[in-house]
């Protein structure tokens, strides 16, 4: 009887790594980016804290414009918005944003896909679009690189502050039935454990 409550510890413990979801996170100057993958070729990004940005950012209040790449050593064929903040069109033949124009003009294809809006989006501090992608090979959305183009006035000429160009380190997000499943465990250890005492 005296096993029973460190195998139960052991199988919660067991619990929060199977099931932990794959997901990517980095904040900078303020602002969170997300990405995570909800299958083979859809991803979903996400821009948070947006209005509270710091440093070369403070007071932005516009996206023109935002860039997705690195997603396996294959070429990004095609890109479409399945769901998020409307006005957003995909340019894969220019492939990313750049410091000195704004929407997607970089040259040639960075293996990857921009996305731009005609006229800038306010922000808000949840952003999120679900993206699918298709490729001449087998994606990897496991470490997206990120690049993006705030503005502070709607008729802006130029990004402000950083591009950001960064790759989203992988982080363990627990999904809720975790949360439900470690509690169910913790209650039947209390249980054992006070059926002991009572014995």
């Amino acid at each position: 009887m005296k096993k029973f409550p460190a195998i139960f510890a052991a199988f919660a413990l067991g619990l929060l790594s199977f099931g932990a979801q794959a997901a990517n996170s980095l904040t900078f100057q303020g602002v969170t980016f997300a990405s995570r993958a909800i299958d083979a070729d859809t991803l979903e990004f996400s821009i948070l804290n947006a209005t509270h940005a710091t440093g070369n950012w403070a007071g932005a209040s516009f996206l023109k414009g935002f860039e997705i790449k690195e997603l396996g050593s294959f070429e990004v064929t095609g890109a479409t918005i399945v769901s998020g903040p409307a006005g957003f069109v995909t340019d894969v033949a220019h492939g990313g944003v750049n410091g000195s124009s704004l929407g997607c003009s970089s040259n040639g294809n960075t293996k990857g896909a921009c996305f731009s809006s005609g006229a800038p989006l306010a922000l808000t501090d949840s952003l999120v679009w679900r993206i699918d992608f298709t490729a001449n090979g087998a994606l990897s959305l496991t470490a997206p690189h990120i690049k993006v183009q705030f503005l502070d006035n709607v008729g802006d000429k130029k990004k402000m502050g950083d591009l950001l160009s960064m790759t989203l380190p992988v982080t363990a997000v627990p999904e809720p039935e975790t949360y439900a499943m470690l509690l169910a465990g913790l209650g039947l250890m209390g249980f054992i454990a006070r059926r002991r005492r009572a014995a």
